[in-house]
């Protein structure tokens, strides 16, 4: 049988979900790429670069990598508690446990803020491949919707933290 996820372990779930999912869809577009694949796409959304599949399959390898590398040292580093930006930091530094939390929860919202950043390199790895083939390749409006998405879930998790998340309260922690 096995254990239901706790509190704290949904985000690193999360995050390592979302890096299995990205390694997947790279895994099908080594596959199922041409030979000439468009690797830069513009503003408007219209490809402005080829190369080989070769040079697409290894830059968004590293791109990956070096992303999920980041985050998930940003989330599990044993960092001290003055060297985390929050709201409100003298509160959440006054006390060891406080402090602690204080950490969990900063981790926690680097491995949200990870998950949320594969998921965008796996749309865009996902429609690169999806559109590969077209006569005239373009990002088309899901990605743009996907950016977006992504672009206000982060603004909202920011100004939740800013406002409600890390706000002091009479018990001794806030959300988690």
């Amino acid at each position: 049988m096995t254990r239901p996820l706790s509190r704290r372990s949904v985000p690193t779930a999360a995050f390592a979900g979302s890096c299995l999912l990205y390694a997947a869809a790279w895994v099908a577009a080594a596959v199922a790429l041409p030979d000439r694949v468009p690797v830069h796409f513009g503003f408007s959304g219209e490809v402005d670069r080829w190369s080989g599949r070769g040079e697409l399959l290894v830059g968004t390898a590293l791109v990956g990598l070096l992303v999920a590398g980041v985050l998930a040292l940003v989330a599990f580093a044993p960092v001290p508690a003055s060297m985390v930006n929050v709201p409100h930091k003298e509160w959440w530094t006054a006390t060891p446990e406080r402090a602690e939390r204080m950490r969990a929860m900063a981790r926690a919202d680097a491995l949200w803020l990870g998950t949320a950043t594969m998921l965008l390199l796996t749309c865009l790895l996902v429609v690169t491949t999806a559109v590969a083939d077209d006569p005239e390749p373009s990002l088309g409006p899901w990605f743009f919707a996907a950016i977006g998405i992504f672009l206000a879930a982060v603004t909202l998790h920011t100004a939740y933290s800013f406002v409600v998340r890390y706000r002091p309260d009479r018990d001794g922690g806030a959300d988690g």
